[in-house]
């Protein structure tokens, strides 16, 4: 049997992406003998402040561009000359549509890794984009995954090793509540009105967004009289990301658009208690998912300050919920993704067999 050439694309569009990801998926396919090459795509949102289809050069394994037409026009060319067995789009959401679907029609099979919690449409649309035979278990794995009530991004996201490093290192002086996505809509502003109606106890408590500054937000915060101590201190780096995790009393899962399923794992497996504030489809469906598994913090009456204080105090139940969520991120981890892409994928299956704990990147 020929050593399969797969092509693992890596689509930047779910809050809480990182090249980083890139590189564990594949660490994971190559310990199931396939030769990988990597193009990691930036999207309008998540790209680089330089040009990066000019700036960022490609290597014999690894490419990065943005999602512009010129950097498109590159991908489909390293994606041409590499002469692959198989494409995978790592994504968010699929779309046959979609500029980056349409960039990859070039007669190979296209297969969607589902990446992000958003039941955005193309959750079960099933990839057809070669003239060849299609292989669609990855797509049709995510939306059986999705009628069962595990969100795809959950179902196809693993989590690594916690960094030796800076992951390790605290980033604060002092005690904060943790915002890892930047504030949106009304979560964003039952979020400011919870933190503002903590007890006298919590003054000393400050509130970390991960995100630049967000003006609107800020003049919400003044209003509430919060505002000294609710911080934007920008996007984090992977390690960093860890860190911000593991050192805060709590995070509130809000804002808008997909959010990365490695993501939220991190945050299970760095102890981080949770709990959502987030009125869409997507807060609904991260919310029900943990609710269930019982790692999720949530107050009795469905008062959001109550259930603020109560994931800040601590306490058995809390302690179960952060327990719970530990041990829901150990089942995600690179062994398991290795066996479902070993079933889902037959021309690394038996490659695969004697491989049951790849290695982490």
């Amino acid at each position: 049997m020929n050593t399969p050439r797969v092509l693992l694309v890596e689509s930047l569009d779910a809050a809480g992406g990182d090249r980083a990801d890139a590189r564990e998926r594949c660490a994971v396919l190559r310990g199931l003998g396939a030769v990988v090459r990597v193009a990691v795509v930036h999207t309008g949102t998540s790209a680089p402040g330089t040009d990066a289809h000019e700036a960022i050069t490609a290597s014999g394994a690894f490419a990065e561009w943005d999602d512009r037409p010129a950097g498109l026009a590159r991908l489909r060319e390293f994606a041409r000359e590499g002469r692959f067995d198989l494409i995978l789009i790592a994504a968010a959401s699929a779309s046959s549509k979609s500029p980056l679907a349409r960039t990859l029609r070039i007669g190979v099979p296209v297969l969607w890794w589902p990446t992000g919690l958003s039941p955005a449409p193309g959750w079960g649309e099933r990839l057809s984009l070669s003239r060849g035979p299609a292989l669609t278990a990855l797509a049709a794995s995510a939306s059986a995954a999705a009628e069962s009530g595990t969100p795809s991004g959950f179902a196809w996201s693993a989590v690594g090793a916690r960094p030796a490093g800076r992951g390790r290192l605290t980033l604060w002086d002092g005690e904060y509540l943790l915002s890892p996505l930047p504030l949106a809509g009304e979560g964003g502003r039952r979020l400011l009105q919870a933190f503002a109606a903590l007890d006298e106890e919590w003054c000393g408590l400050d509130l970390v967004v991960l995100s630049e500054p967000q003006p609107a937000f800020e003049r919400e915060a003044r209003a509430r009289g919060v505002a000294p101590r609710v911080h934007f201190v920008g996007r984090a780096p992977r390690e960093a990301e860890w860190a911000w995790w593991a050192h805060a009393r709590g995070a509130v899962i809000g804002g808008a658009g997909a959010v990365s399923g490695g993501f939220l794992l991190r945050g299970l497996s760095a102890g981080c208690p949770m709990m959502v504030l987030r009125p869409d489809a997507t807060g609904a469906s991260i919310d029900a998912w943990l609710e269930r598994r019982g790692a999720l913090c949530r107050a009795a009456a469905g008062d959001d300050a109550a259930t603020l204080e109560r994931m800040l105090a601590g306490g058995p139940a809390v302690e179960a919920a952060i327990a719970r969520g530990r041990s829901l991120a150990a089942e995600h981890d690179n062994g398991r993704l290795a066996l479902l892409l070993a079933a889902a994928l037959p021309m690394l299956a038996g490659r695969g067999a004697d491989r049951r704990r790849p290695a982490a990147a």
